[in-house]
């Protein structure tokens, strides 16, 4: 089946790209899917909102809006991204050492 796949690719790669393109755009536009069972809305909407929080979807909208931000939340942001960047930092440190140590054959 894949090798009648790729021989219809050869032999019309227009279809093949424009097919595949408009996969593309349904997959990008595809998002967080959530079933409501039984008429159930309610319910629906919990798993929802857990699935946008597990996600990130939440903080990027959050982000995108303009919305007041608590002191409390811009110290902890601000740690968090203090702490990536020590992180970051470090392992840059760590492999520059190695990087040196295999340079010099040591």
């Amino acid at each position: 089946m894949q090798a009648l796949a790729r021989a219809a690719r050869v032999l019309w790669p227009a279809a093949a790209a424009g097919r595949a393109q408009a996969q593309a755009q349904t997959q990008a536009a595809r998002g967080i899917v959530v079933q409501v069972r039984d008429g159930n809305l309610e319910r629906a909407l919990q798993v929802m909102e857990r699935k946008m929080r597990s996600s990130g979807i939440e903080r990027l909208i959050k982000r995108r809006t303009e919305h007041h931000v608590k002191n409390s939340e811009k110290r902890v942001l601000a740690r968090k991204a203090l702490m990536a960047r020590v992180r970051s930092q470090e392992l840059g440190k760590s492999l520059r050492d190695i990087l040196i140590k295999k340079i010099r054959g040591q």
